[in-house]
């Protein structure tokens, strides 16, 4: 049985280029609407990857592309000259729609494929995948002194963003001037389509994953920029409401876990950064964090990092997998009330906390004494408000010391980051 696989790139060197959201998204959506339009020459054919049957994602009003950078499907004799006639129609219309060379488009995108003839019984995608891998390494563009897709990014009447509602005003995604750039990728989807009677079940299931998420974005305040297989990602306000960006995280975790029953995970790479920060920069460190930070080790991670106008950062890895610690993670991030006195009372439990903190240690094997601790240093009137609080934090600095999974020299940090963050979200100062 034949099965043609096939690849598109540069999505990650566009992206770069993209200095404002509507670029970003525009460099998001022109790989997906590739994808979409040479697809559509093979809509009878059976798809292992991406889920077509519902009909849907052909829908031009959509405002994300929903086709990620590969697809899979069961081939018929001849396919393989008819995918490369539908390749060069796709990019003439294209040529002609931007106004863009032809020879151009041919040289930058990277659009690689193969068929091959598999046994009964032979999983497609953990066959043709490790091929277009492979693939993907070879990338290699002829040099242009001007890149024209890069000029049509950045026009406002863009094909691509004309009559769709796509955020060009980044202010419409901030929360006090700052907003976060998340990438978000999955662990362990081996786990997940190794069975290859359940691969239409695992395809469906990323499809609603990425149309819920994209709900779950929107509501919250942002913008998708990309959500193709188990990839997004998206730009949006630190809070919205009283809820903040890691409780967005939090909600599309649950909608993906559920699906999957945990057999696989999402990691998150958050980066906070201030409106004026160049968007390249804020892409690829929320992309660093991702793939260097949250999927190393354990995986199933949240890597944030915050960088104030003022030059100061912090960041830090909460796993989600540590429940107790993850669950007053997201408790403390956004439970305390904002105002005034804020900054000062999180400046001081900061500077209890870093003044005594061989003596934290000494007793944070114990929750009594680690409340004891808060009671006699912060025992004024003013203090009382932060009862709840106090409470929560003792639960969360208990429980960071008593994971040995965590190493000690980070504990610490765990604690001061998710401080430096409430201050930094309900404080009155930046």
């Amino acid at each position: 049985m034949n099965y043609i696989g096939l690849t598109i790139g540069p999505i990650y060197k566009t992206l770069q280029n993209a200095k404002k959201p509507k670029e970003a998204w525009s460099a998001s959506y022109i790989f997906s609407y590739i994808m979409r339009e040479i697809i559509k020459e093979f809509k009878t054919r059976d798809f292992v990857v991406p889920y077509i049957k519902d009909t849907t994602i052909f829908d031009d009003n959509l405002d994300i592309g929903l086709f990620h950078d590969r697809f899979i499907f069961k081939s018929q004799d001849g396919d393989l000259e008819l995918l490369e006639e539908s390749i060069a129609k796709v990019l003439k219309v294209l040529s002609i729609d931007l106004e863009i060379d032809y020879k151009f488009l041919q040289n930058y995108f990277q659009i690689n494929y193969l068929e091959k003839n598999l046994k009964d019984g032979e999983n497609p995608i953990l066959s043709l995948m490790p091929y277009l891998d492979t693939k993907e390494l070879f990338y290699n563009i002829s040099q242009y002194e001007n890149n024209l897709l890069q000029k049509t990014l950045k026009d406002k009447e863009n094909f691509f963003v004309k009559n769709k509602k796509i955020v060009d005003d980044l202010k419409k995604l901030t929360y006090k001037k700052y907003f976060a750039t998340v990438h978000v990728d999955a662990d362990n989807m081996s786990n997940v389509i190794e069975d290859i009677n359940a691969l239409e079940n695992v395809s469906k299931h990323l499809f609603d994953y990425c149309i819920n998420s994209a709900k779950l974005i929107k509501e919250f305040g942002g913008q998708t920029i990309f959500a193709g297989g188990d990839d997004l990602l998206f730009f949006a306000p630190v809070m919205s409401g009283d809820k903040t960006i890691f409780n967005l995280c939090d909600a599309i975790s649950k909608d993906f876990d559920a699906k999957f029953h945990k057999k696989a995970t999402l990691s998150f790479g958050v980066n906070i950064t201030y409106i004026k920060h160049p968007l390249y920069e804020a892409l690829q460190s929320s992309r660093e964090l991702l793939f260097h930070k949250a999927k190393s080790e354990q995986k199933n991670n949240i890597a944030f990092k915050v960088s104030k106008h003022s030059g100061q950062t912090f960041e830090t890895i909460i796993h989600k997998g540590h429940e107790d610690i993850y669950k007053i993670f997201l408790a403390i991030s956004s439970s305390i009330e904002g105002g005034d006195g804020v900054d000062n009372f999180l400046h001081s439990l900061h500077h209890k906390i870093e003044t005594h903190r061989v003596m934290l240690n000494s007793i944070s094997s114990s929750k009594e004494k680690i409340a004891n601790f808060f009671v006699n240093y912060f025992n004024k009137d003013e203090h009382k408000q932060y009862k709840e609080f106090f409470e929560q934090l003792t639960t969360f600095i208990y429980a960071v010391y008593a994971n040995s999974d965590i190493k000690d020299d980070e504990k610490l940090n765990i604690i001061y980051s998710t401080l430096r963050f409430v201050k930094f979200v309900k404080g009155d100062k930046q």
